[in-house]
């Protein structure tokens, strides 16, 4: 939990970073472009200040710069200047990056790349173009689509190569972050090296310091803590001062893992310390959290647990006001091991369900909307102040404790342990006795439900064997009779009639014998199933259905769970059809790893998505048995009016 979490914070820093500085606004700039633009301009040249009033409007008011970017860019559009407009939008994207909130950025990308398609007559124009689809690339890397995230590396790499420019390191750089979350660490290898290199062909400062930052990371990732160790020492010969903030802000990030790695832990909390002062300076909240989460893990290795929860609150507390989410998640997740070994089990327990809590909100992240406020402003002197005076008064305290109590303190001690071990006793046979209960309403459902599909089947085949074959019999006999027989024209096309209706019960007595049953499910697997049954559904005319499954392509799914997975989808279908009077439908079947995700979408009249939890139908009863059954989480969003979304995740 924690070191995949500090790896993947690291890689953002190193790679995306590197390609983008902050622009660290003061009031006189934003003055002076203001000044500026009350005079009289030519077009492009108002413009481009519009966009530079924006970015230097960005660290002191971020909804006022959105704002700015977005006039920018209405601008540059009346005026037909697609460059300038491109430009602007690409700039308002970057910030929602920076928090996680890659929807909105990635329709603001788009729409920016629209507009710098259009005007590609320059080098520069070209150039702009390319660090859009490097920006493209960073988001789809972020959603893990790492495979449309390194189709628009290259394409961006093209286009930096057709506008001339020399040094491709952040380029390079962003291709082997891919790699490195993918789990390729010779690819990871290979483009950190082509970046170095092209840092090296360029013989900017600025490149070189880059280039030996990223291969830092690679070092980092093999847990080459030496050779980490060799190349930060070469990229420490090209620091300076000048350099954009996000560019020292990795420095000092990346400095503090390796000699956090080396064990050498003064140093490394000393290097921290100094991205988090460098974070706060730059006023940039994002990048003050993590230093402080990194010195709760040394201090939690080290066994100073009280420093290690002292600076962890703080950490969490940062990256609540923020809302930054995966710091979050990281906080919470180093609390509940501090609290544990401190023995607070209560805090551990709570901290531990926030966790929980977290990481599903976080994989569900493009259904939900992030309302993320960057540019609070953090009382940082006052809370360790705060936190120095707690420390003071609990000292007091013990001291007094200490005098008053002397001896007595034994006792209390022996009172302590052994009501805490009478409680946790309890609570062990109480979390005993719910699992059995849980195991033993399990055990019925899962024999309900066998019981249920194995009456279905017999039932599928008693009316497809026996009643079927009787039919086809019945058939077949009438049209030899047929031959033989002489009648009238009237009952000759009576006779014709119940031919046909014979016919139509076949038909009708298959489909339902299907229905119970499919043949499909058994023979084929879920995934098969699934298709078979929404082709069936869109040749019925009465819904049109997509489906699409993603990791259902081997059929090793247990065929219990299968067939609950197949009977939940098949009455959802159903429910669009019979009650939300719905035109179309989206099914979707994905299996990531060890978690099966179902989600069936309509577009009907939609209802109360409280009432759902009260509803006592059968069908909804039903879902929410096989849902408990397979031990799975199920999420209804609807409102009347605005069609329905059911989402259920297992993990059989």
């Amino acid at each position: 939990m924690q070191k995949t979490g500090n790896f993947k914070r690291l890689l953002f820093l190193s790679a995306f970073l590197c390609g983008y500085a902050i622009s660290l606004a003061q009031q006189p700039l934003v003055d002076s472009v203001a000044t500026l633009l009350k005079k009289d301009l030519a077009d492009t040249a108002r413009a481009r200040a519009m966009i530079h009033l924006a970015k230097y409007t960005e660290p002191l008011d971020l909804k006022k710069a959105h704002d700015l970017y977005r006039s920018a860019a209405d601008y540059a559009l009346k005026k037909k200047l697609y460059y300038f407009a491109g430009m602007a939008l690409r700039n308002d994207a970057m910030p929602y990056h920076r928090t996680s909130d890659y929807k909105t950025e990635l329709t603001i990308l788009r729409e920016a790349i629209g507009y710098l398609e259009k005007q590609q007559t320059l080098p520069v124009h070209k150039k702009e173009l390319g660090q859009a689809y490097n920006d493209l690339g960073n988001n789809f890397r972020s959603v893990d689509r790492y495979d449309t995230a390194v189709s628009y590396f290259l394409k961006g790499i093209a286009m930096q190569e057709e506008a001339g420019l020399s040094d491709m390191t952040v380029s390079y750089t962003n291709i082997a972050a891919i790699y490195q979350q993918m789990k390729l660490p010779a690819k990871q290898d290979e483009y950190s090296t082509k970046a170095l290199a092209a840092a090296k062909g360029s013989k900017a400062p600025k490149s070189l310091f880059a280039g030996y930052l990223y291969r830092v990371h690679y070092y980092l990732e093999v847990e080459n803590f030496d050779a980490a160790k060799k190349n930060l020492d070469t990229a420490r010969l090209y620091l300076s001062n000048d350099y954009p903030f996000a560019l020292t802000q990795t420095y000092y990030t990346l400095s503090g893992v390796t000699f956090q790695q080396l064990k050498q832990y003064d140093t490394a909390i000393k290097y921290y310390e100094k991205a988090y002062e460098h974070a706060r300076e730059n006023k940039s909240p994002w990048n003050m959290v993590e230093p402080k989460i990194q010195i709760g893990h040394i201090y939690n290795l080290i066994k100073k647990y009280p420093e290690a929860e002292a600076v962890t609150l703080q950490a969490v507390k940062m990256a609540e006001d923020g809302n930054f989410k995966g710091f979050m998640q990281e906080g919470y997740g180093l609390l509940s091991v501090i609290y544990e070994q401190m023995e607070k089990f209560r805090e551990a327990n709570d901290y531990t369900w926030k966790y929980s809590d977290l990481k599903d909100s976080i994989q569900a992240n493009d259904r939900k909307e992030f309302a993320l406020d960057l540019e609070k402003k953090y009382e940082t002197e006052k809370k360790d102040n705060q936190l120095k005076l707690q420390k003071a008064e609990l000292k007091q305290k013990d001291i007094y404790n200490y005098i008053l109590l002397g001896g007595a303190l034994v006792i209390v001690v022996l009172a302590s342990l052994f009501y805490r071990n009478y409680r946790q006793r309890q609570k062990f046979q109480q979390q005993r006795i719910n699992e059995l209960e849980t195991q033993q309403q399990l055990t019925a459902t899962e024999a309900v439900l066998k019981g249920e599909e194995q009456e279905r089947s017999r039932l599928a085949k008693d009316l497809h064997d026996g009643l079927g074959g009787m039919l086809s019999g019945i058939k077949y006999s009438l049209n030899t009779m047929k031959g033989n027989l002489v009648m009238t024209p009237g009952n000759a096309q009576a006779f014709e009639r119940s031919i046909d209706m014979l016919d139509s019960s076949i038909k009708e007595m298959r489909r339902v014998a299907h229905n119970m049953m499919p043949e499909a499910l058994v023979k084929f697997g879920l995934d098969t199933a699934l298709k078979d049954f929404c082709n069936d559904i869109n040749q019925s005319g009465a819904l049109k259905v997509n489906y699409q499954s993603i990791g259902l392509e081997e059929n090793t799914t247990d065929e219990l769970v299968a067939v609950s997975i197949y009977r939940i989808v098949q009455e959802l279908v159903n429910n669009a059809i019979r009650h939300a009077a719905a035109t179309t439908a989206l099914v979707q079947v994905t299996r990531t790893n060890d978690i099966i995700s179902i989600t069936v979408e309509d577009d009907g009249k939609g209802f109360d998505s409280n009432l759902v939890k009260q509803a006592k139908g059968i069908g909804w009863t039903n879902i929410r048995n096989r849902v408990e059954f397979l031990k799975g989480k199920i999420d209804v969003q609807s409102q009347p009016g605005q069609g329905t979304s059911v989402l259920i995740e297992i993990k059989p």
